[in-house]
């Protein structure tokens, strides 16, 4: 049984964070209340979040395979027959189960020779789809219980002798340092770092962003390397405490003010509408034109 991400004193304070959370946070408090509080997504499912949890389940186990000791040949054979198993992608003419087969084929095709070796732990256990939760070194104010920190990280890879967490990533955007510049600085990063020391007990030295471009013809690949040292994670965690006591102080107050720098942002905020009503009929709005789904950090993934 999944555990709730909400403290027990307050049904609106999340104690249970995760990158998520606090990007969603940061970007606009109210837009944080009405996708991770209250748990309002837009009806049906995107075709890039439909796709991407394709490709991503996909290239899972393709590593899987190979760590099993299945040759690449019979290993993407399998995972081809697989990626038939999943319905319909939407009708974005890029994210189609065609590009899907053709970034697999070419994937295991670009790094048939790969400089990564996914890491295998003492005891067996494959480092992919590794899920981790640990507790941050400051309490839910007037108690006793932590904050929590969540996440999922794809891969842990061997890289030049040293060890990365590997964060897989799909678009139909050039894979420029634009594209990946997004993830320089990114707090998931070094949330991976710190859950390798403290929970997985490996000394992970920092993330690879890799990433596929998705086009109508054809699929591209790319790699950045992003290290995080000791005083990084420093940082991170004052971050993170005072991003977490932000949100605290919202949900005791219950108060989510609007960012309205934020609401064109990603192509135009999906609460955009519904913030753009009269607060009497909001509620009503939102009803009427999205549905409920929980995000829950706490939810695990893998074994």
């Amino acid at each position: 049984m999944t555990l709730s991400p909400f403290h027990p004193t307050n049904p609106k304070l999340q104690f249970a964070i995760d990158n998520t959370s606090i990007s969603t946070f940061k970007d606009c408090p109210q837009k944080y209340f009405y996708s991770i509080i209250c748990g309002w997504r837009s009806t049906g499912t995107a075709p890039p979040l439909v796709f991407g949890g394709a490709y991503h389940d996909c290239l899972e186990r393709y590593d899987a395979l190979l760590c099993s000791g299945l040759s690449p040949k019979d290993a993407l054979r399998d995972t081809i027959r697989h990626a038939f198993s999943f319905e319909d992608f939407g009708d974005d003419e890029r994210r189609t189960r065609s590009s899907l087969v053709r970034s697999l084929v070419w994937y295991a095709d670009q790094y048939a020779s790969d400089v990564l070796t996914t890491h295998t732990f003492a005891n067996g256990r494959v480092g992919l789809e590794m899920s981790f939760s640990f507790e941050l070194p400051w309490k839910v104010a007037g108690t006793n219980d932590s904050f929590i920190y969540s996440g999922h990280i794809d891969k842990l890879a061997l890289y030049s002798g040293d060890l990365y967490a590997v964060e897989r990533k799909h678009t139909v955007s050039s894979l420029g340092d634009q594209f990946f510049n997004r993830y320089t600085f990114s707090g998931q990063t070094c949330g991976y770092v710190y859950a390798g020391k403290v929970v997985f007990d490996v000394p992970v030295v920092g993330a690879i962003i890799e990433a596929t471009q998705v086009a109508t013809n054809y699929s591209r690949f790319g790699r950045v390397v992003v290290h995080r040292i000791n005083s990084h994670l420093e940082e991170w965690l004052q971050d993170l405490n005072y991003w977490s006591r932000q949100l605290e102080y919202c949900a005791t107050h219950q108060y989510w003010p609007r960012n309205t720098e934020s609401c064109s942002k990603y192509n135009g905020c999906q609460f955009r509408k519904v913030c753009g009503k009269d607060p009497a009929v909001r509620e009503l709005v939102l009803k009427s034109e999205f549905a409920v789904r929980h995000w829950n950090p706490l939810e695990t993934r893998g074994d």
